[in-house]
C-alpha cells in the first residue's frame, strides 16, 4: 500500500491496537517475525487505519478500522461484540499513533496465527495479563498493558 492509503493525525500514521482478554485473564499477543525470521517481535495485535475506514459509515472510523483488522488478521474467526477505547499511545520513533481498544466482549477463536495479505504472518500466544509487561520489548506495549490493567481495576 502507498502512503495515501493510510490515515494520519498530527503527522503520525493512525493505527488501532486491539486487546483481547480471555476468561482466565490472559491477553492475546502477536509474535511477529523479525528480520531473522524468528518470532521475537512481540506486541498486541494491531493494524493501520486506512482512508477507506473514514467513508460510508456512521460509526467511528477507528472502530470501523478495528473491525476490519480483526476480520483480516483472524480470518473472520473472532466476532467483536463490545469495545472500550482505553486511550492513545503515540510512538513518534516509528511514526505511529495507536488508538488502544479493549475488546471487552468477543466470541470465536483467533487461531494460532495472524494473517497479512491472506497469508499466515505472526504467531498468536496467550499470556497472563499480570506477566505481559515483562515480555514486551517496547515501552508502548507496556503502556497499553497498564491501560488494560487500570480499566479492569475500575470494574
Amino acid at each position: 500500500m502507498n502512503s495515501d492509503t493510510y490515515s494520519y493525525r498530527d503527522g503520525l500514521r493512525e493505527a488501532v491496537a486491539f486487546l483481547l482478554l480471555d476468561e482466565d485473564r490472559r491477553v492475546l499477543l502477536e509474535c511477529r517475525p523479525d528480520k531473522h525470521g524468528t518470532f521475537t517481535d512481540i506486541f498486541f495485535p494491531s493494524g493501520s487505519i486506512e482512508t477507506k475506514d473514514h467513508k460510508g459509515s456512521q460509526a467511528d472510523y477507528r472502530e470501523v478500522a478495528l473491525r476490519r483488522e480483526v476480520f483480516e488478521e483472524f480470518r473472520d474467526g473472532v466476532r467483536v461484540d463490545r469495545l472500550q477505547l482505553l486511550g492513545d499511545v503515540a510512538v513518534p520513533e516509528i511514526g505511529i499513533l495507536f488508538y488502544v481498544y479493549w475488546v471487552a466482549s468477543w466470541s470465536g477463536d483467533p487461531g494460532s496465527h495472524s494473517y497479512e495479505e491472506g497469508e499466515p504472518f505472526g504467531e498468536l500466544r496467550w499470556s497472563p495479563l499480570s506477566e505481559v509487561r515483562t515480555v514486551f520489548p517496547y515501552e508502548s506495549g507496556r503502556r497499553m498493558a497498564d491501560m488494560l490493567t487500570a480499566a479492569l481495576g475500575s470494574r
